[in-house]
């Protein structure tokens, strides 16, 4: 059961180029002598949560050993109960005209088996900007495949449920699977079967709200794994703003079936604030113009202030410290105090001491969120005021409290055990029986005590129930703290060797949420002009994605990029696959045929589509080139890391070798020299940062 929210709102941005390389330092080194907590061991274990309210297909034999695949109908849930599905997108979502859509993956939401693309979306942002805001937490905390994979299933269902028409525009989102009737089941998902209905928005009931907090969810995901899956990213970005496009331009606040789960007023301009921040920071959109003026937030989205902390329904302070964090305008760090001012009751020291209850149902959640403000307040000083109530608080979580409970599920051995959790704590099919879970629940943050106190008690859902979007504010507060005050990740290992509910020999980066999987051979193959070609890694990718064909006339491009460090740069990029429809420099017999085109060190190659639109799988294969082995640079305008993908961290890396903080190599030098002075500067910054927001071509 989760409540209908009728808290506030407010927001507003700008900032300029010339600060673009600005951020927030916070970074920490050691741990603090006033607390015996190990920061990165709670971070890494909290994605054991998501792991406990998956749903769907590839749950049996991962990562927990009393899960199973659950809910497989959502593969085939019945047109006949798809509510505001338009006809129109009917083929879209059944594309075979069997009567059946999938919509199976996912996460339940909370203690029930609802799945809400708005609590995904927000808990998947909320993973996101607290490894963003906490310079890589997750890698440094040794989890970073185990963090790609919980984004991957959140991000793979948000993109399935969303219908893209030919031209990659959204037609229709299934926004929520399941309804109120889910409450009536309390079982084990693995052995429900009850009818699941599907709940569809559209151009013309649309809920403008949802469509922001998945663009966040999805943007988030494709610039936390930039550089750990390219492509993955790339495609949640191309979703993303598909998605945000469409919810701008369609404005609604459709909630049926929601049954008063998430109700709101359909205000969403924090949500596409946000959505437009890492937009930016994905080098797809132009830098936001809203800054907050005395806790008035005025955007091109709407106006509206709001003090509220950050919450599935309430999300400007997030937006404030993903920009501060970005540009060092002190404008956010102001608004951020204004609004810890109003929370904290006007000073920091009230809370040094005291653990803050004020927030009532899942207290703990909001608690982190307060922590988040917090700890952007302290600046990166471990020594401040701010950074020890931060600590305060989140140690009152982990076990420093009159309960003698720790409130993150399995952290340490004296947990709540009542906890409101039908996958962990099935009983005898009555939330009121009061049973102690069958199963711990690792990594799951219980809503925790209020004013009045702690009742472990399974019906008692206002403070023993774990959720989605509680695990989520967690990673806010916990990131910061382990980046503050250092800690070790893999200390969670004394944690997963010893737990029977933990399959400790499951390895995330092979899980089938990977998009790619790497394999190494010595396979020599020779071209058209007598070269040999030696294969130096594998992919098995999907080259067109079967949810957008590649159209007549269609241009693609492949970034040939090498897996294996130390390798050399590859040169020729062989494909073999089904390519009868597409006509690039063909050569060989049946379905093989090569590009030749890339030159040693290029970094694409152009394929495009022949007299027939075409989709399907391929295997890619890198190879290196036996003759023109002499390396040549990327020399793409604006290209500072010669990595040969024009992006937003070229910007970043320029602005810094202008400040003299970084120095380009001579090749990245002259690809940023693009304003025709001589030298690199201001003007080649502006231009380059216009290049990368589509308005002018270098």
């Amino acid at each position: 059961m989760r409540q209908n929210s009728i808290l506030h709102k407010a927001l507003t941005v700008g900032v300029s180029a010339a600060m673009l390389a600005t951020s927030v330092p916070l970074s920490g080194i050691s741990v603090s002598a006033e607390s015996s907590n190990n920061y990165g061991k709670a971070l890494a274990l909290s994605l054991y949560f998501f792991d406990a309210n998956a749903c769907g297909t590839g749950i049996t034999d991962g990562p927990l050993t009393w899960r199973g695949d659950c809910h497989t109908y959502d593969g085939a849930a019945p047109v006949s109960q798809a509510t505001g599905l338009p006809s129109s997108a009917q083929s879209l979502a059944d594309p075979d005209g069997d009567g059946k859509i999938d919509v199976s993956g996912g996460y339940h939401d909370a203690g029930d088996h609802v799945k809400f693309n708005l609590t995904i979306g927000f808990a998947m942002n909320c993973l996101a900007a607290a490894d963003y805001l906490n310079d890589g937490a997750f890698k440094k905390a040794g989890c970073m495949d185990h963090f790609a994979y919980v984004l991957k299933r959140g991000a793979d269902y948000l993109m399935k449920t969303t219908l893209l028409d030919g031209s990659g525009n959204v037609q229709a989102i299934c926004y929520q699977v399941s309804d109120l009737a889910d409450h009536g089941y309390w079982q084990s998902p693995e052995v429900q079967t009850y009818q699941r209905n599907t709940y569809w928005m559209s151009a013309g009931n649309n809920n403008t709200k949802i469509c922001g907090d998945m663009v966040n969810g999805l943007a988030g995901t494709a610039y936390a794994l930039k550089d750990y899956d390219p492509e993955y990213s790339a495609k949640c970005l191309k979703y993303a703003k598909a998605i945000f496009d469409f919810g701008k331009a369609n404005k609604g606040n459709n909630q049926e079936g929601n049954g008063g789960m998430y109700g709101n007023s359909g205000d969403s301009q924090d949500e596409f604030l946000i959505a437009h921040a890492w937009l930016w920071l994905n080098g797809v959109m132009t830098q936001p113009t809203c800054v907050p003026n005395s806790k008035q937030y005025s955007s091109e989205y709407g106006s509206e202030y709001d003090g509220y902390i950050v919450s599935w329904d309430k999300q400007y302070q997030l937006y404030s410290a993903m920009m501060y964090k970005k540009t060092g305008n002190q404008s956010y760090k102001n608004e951020l105090q204004a609004e810890f001012n109003d929370q904290a009751q006007g000073s920091v020291s009230n809370y040094l001491q005291k653990y803050n209850t004020k927030w009532g149902w899942g207290n703990s959640r909001y608690n982190c969120a307060w922590q988040m403000t917090t700890l952007m307040l302290a600046d990166g000083d471990a020594n401040s005021d701010y950074a020890k109530c931060a600590q305060f608080q989140m140690d009152y979580i982990l076990g420093a409290n009159s309960y003698n409970y720790c409130f993150l599920v399995g952290y340490t051995d004296s947990y709540p055990t009542h906890y409101h959790h039908r996958a962990s704590n099935p009983g005898t099919g009555d939330a009121n029986a009061d049973t102690a879970a069958k199963y711990p629940c690792y990594g799951a943050l219980i809503g925790g005590p209020d004013d009045s106190g702690y009742r472990d008690t399974t019906a008692e859902y206002r403070y023993t129930e774990p959720a989605l979007d509680y695990n989520g504010c967690f990673a806010l507060a916990c990131a910061g703290l382990f980046n503050l005050f250092g800690g070790d990740g893999s200390a969670v290992k004394e944690i997963t060797q010893n737990a029977p509910e933990i399959n400790d020999s499951f390895v995330f980066g092979s899980g089938n949420s990977q998009e790619t999987e790497t394999t190494t051979t010595t396979t020599t193959t020779t071209t058209t002009d007598g070269s040999t070609n030696t294969v130096i890694a594998d992919y098995a990718t999907q080259f067109d994605y079967d949810s957008n064909p590649m159209q007549v006339g269609e241009r693609r491009i492949i970034r040939a990029y090498d897996p294996a460090p130390g390798a050399k740069t590859p040169s020729v990029l062989y494909i073999s696959g089904h390519s009868d429809n597409i006509e690039v420099n063909y050569s060989g017999s049946g379905d093989t045929f090569s590009v030749t085109a890339l030159a040693p060190g290029d970094a694409y190659v152009t394929v495009n589509c022949g007299s027939t639109a075409f989709s399907g799988q391929f295997k890619i294969q890198i190879v290196e080139s036996s003759t023109g082995s002499e390396e040549k640079l990327s020399t793409f305008p604006g290209d500072a890391d010669c990595n040969g993908l024009p992006e937003l961290a070229d910007a970043v890396l320029l602005a810094r070798a202008i400040g003299g903080s970084a120095e380009l190599s001579v090749q990245g030098a002259k690809n940023c020299d693009v304003d025709g002075t001589a030298g690199i500067g201001n003007g080649d910054l502006t231009l380059i940062l216009q290049a990368l927001a589509g308005l002018i071509e270098l």
